[in-house]
């Protein structure tokens, strides 16, 4: 029997559920797990996990689902036509070797921010930033570096899909706390951010302004016993914005 289009739609979005499961899961996952997360039957799950399988988007090994390299596959596909990652990842990296610190660079897709490229110098502590992952723009550095870059238009928009949740006591989470602080960063260049998506972690951000690209920006993350207010907002700063300079300079020549 032909299936009709939205049942069609309704089975993509499925199998995109299922590997967003395993991906919430730590990168593997079991059946019964998965049906647990998705209140979906198990012969349902069992399907979807058969189909992305045998497509490379999911393997199975020791009874757990994991992500497939064929999801790699894509990923670099995402990157390796994208100006501003090609342009920034060499400075992105200068930053991590600098400070011994993490370094980032993530984009804004469809309301969120989304990390596109992190590399962590001989210090760096392990957090969740690993390539692909999105978060909410109100509680990054990153995030709200992004939004400084866009119109109050385009910040209502965002806001009125994503809301602006919390994700720890010092979570900006409402819209005139955000602007006020989006504000600041338009007048200083930089955002800053101490445990405001995970606890004991610091971050500074800058944008990076370039016409008719998306939006993008860069960052440094490290502990807070690491993060002392003086240097955060002297030598972290000046590095964050001296490679954010590069960087839009590099594109706009190139």
């Amino acid at each position: 029997m032909k299936q009709d289009g939205n049942q069609m739609v309704g089975a993509t979005k499925s199998s995109i559920e299922v590997l967003d499961a395993i991906r919430e899961s730590g990168g593997e996952a079991e059946t019964s797990e998965l049906v647990d997360r998705l209140s979906m039957a198990q012969s349902t799950v069992y399907k979807h996990l058969r189909t992305l399988e045998d497509e490379g988007f999911v393997v199975k090994h020791d009874g757990y689902y994991r992500i497939g390299s064929r999801c790699l596959e894509f990923g670099g596909f995402v990157r390796r036509y994208d100006d501003i990652f090609q342009t920034a990842k060499g400075d992105v990296q200068d930053m991590a070797e600098e400070t011994g610190e993490l370094a980032n660079l993530m984009f804004e897709e469809q309301g969120m921010g989304v990390y596109v490229f992190t590399v962590g110098g001989e210090n760096a502590v392990n957090i969740d930033t690993g390539i692909g992952k999105r978060v909410h723009l109100n509680c990054t550095a990153l995030g709200k570096a992004l939004l400084s870059t866009m119109t109050e238009n385009r910040i209502d928009e965002i806001i009125d899909q994503h809301g602006l949740p919390q994700r720890t006591d010092n979570t900006i989470t409402t819209r005139d706390a955000l602007m006020d602080e989006i504000n600041r960063i338009r007048n200083e260049g930089v955002a800053y951010e101490r445990s405001q998506r995970v606890e004991g972690i610091c971050c500074v951000a800058a944008p990076i302004t370039t016409e008719k690209k998306r939006c993008a920006a860069i960052s440094i993350s490290g502990p807070e016993r690491r993060m002392s207010e003086d240097r955060l907002r002297n030598e972290l700063t000046e590095i964050v914005q001296r490679a954010a300079n590069v960087i839009e300079l590099n594109i706009m020549y190139d």
